[in-house]
């Protein structure tokens, strides 16, 4: 255990209640760093009231039949006299519901390159491929006996998307360690695998509609695709996100990008990927971040996204012609 994991702990214990945050458009790694610590603490101190803040306004189709999404509405009170978890986030103005302000204190655990500070702890490892495995990390140095199979899932759940499956060249040693030590707790990986990978008729032919929107520049090994602002409803998609994951590994492709229209920011947002450029620094300019490789952005409208693709288009020449 170092330094900074013990003043995590000792923080936690010291408080009765907790309040645990995670990003908008949440993914398994967020929600699987909120729900195994959530449990964790619960089973080795009863007493404590540990609440997942924004679960009641968070659509069912994040949950994906996999997490319970609580529908109990957490007043205000009760986060006021909390200490705040904020996980698997870069950006405060991320940070769903924007609750958090109310806590007594902050802690941050995150993965991702750090830009901002927002708690008065923060602990940021950005070379770890997921949260999950950050905090897989605080609860065996913390107490090995409460790791139980359900909070396991929950943290490998986080972990195996993150990783995409353990490929991504961020999964590291620590890693397959903690892995390991999850999946000896014989917890059922059926049900992650099904929850993450299984997909209705209707989805499968949204990816052939996504596919279709394509537009491949050989020239620049660079590949965009604009969703219509309908597209979710035509296909009848409860789960709305980038779609971005549909274009990875095609060969000559080195970056490639997607955005689709949300209804509830009024805004379009985006994913950036790439297989080894750098490419988070051009999301911060559109209201974005993330990983080197991974990025998401925001955009108040098309004629941003054609300043985007113009500055992508740019930098890849620049590389290009470096590279000759």
């Amino acid at each position: 255990m170092d330094f900074l994991q013990k003043t995590i702990i000792d923080k936690i214990i010291s408080y009765d209640n907790i309040s645990l945050f995670f990003h908008e458009v949440p993914d398994f790694d967020a929600l699987g760093a909120c729900f195994a610590l959530k449990r964790f603490i619960k089973d080795a101190y009863p007493q404590k009231d540990v609440r997942i803040i924004g679960l009641d306004v968070l659509e069912e189709s994040f949950g994906k039949g996999f997490f319970h999404l609580e529908r109990e509405i957490v007043p205000n009170e009760f986060i006021s006299q909390s200490l705040g978890i904020i996980l698997d986030t870069a950006n405060e103005s991320r940070i769903w519901t924007q609750r958090h302000k109310y806590c007594k204190e902050l802690i941050r655990i995150d993965h991702h390159p750090q830009i901002e500070s927002i708690a008065q702890i923060e602990w940021i490892d950005q070379y770890a491929p997921a949260t999950c495995e950050m905090v897989g990390s605080l609860l065996y140095a913390w107490d090995p006996k409460y790791v139980l199979a359900v909070v396991a899932m929950y943290l490998y759940a986080g972990i195996v998307t993150d990783t995409n499956r353990f490929l991504y060249l961020s999964t590291r040693t620590q890693t397959f360690e903690i892995a390991a030590k999850l999946i000896a707790t014989n917890f059922d990986r059926q049900k992650i695998n099904d929850a993450i990978y299984l997909k209705s008729l209707k989805e499968a032919r949204f990816d052939s509609y996504v596919m279709s929107r394509v537009v491949f520049l050989h020239e620049y090994k660079f590949a965009y695709a604009v969703l219509e602002k309908n597209s979710f409803e035509k296909y009848d998609i409860e789960l709305r996100m980038s779609m971005v994951h549909v274009l990875n590994n095609i060969r000559g492709i080195e970056v490639w990008m997607t955005i689709y229209y949300d209804d509830t920011l009024k805004a379009w947002r985006g994913s950036l990927r790439s297989k080894k450029l750098p490419i988070n620094e051009l999301a911060e300019k559109y209201n974005g971040g993330g990983h080197k490789l991974a990025a998401g952005f925001t955009l108040k409208s098309l004629n941003d996204f054609k300043k985007l693709k113009k500055d992508v288009i740019e930098y890849l020449k620049d590389v290009l012609k470096w590279s000759q």
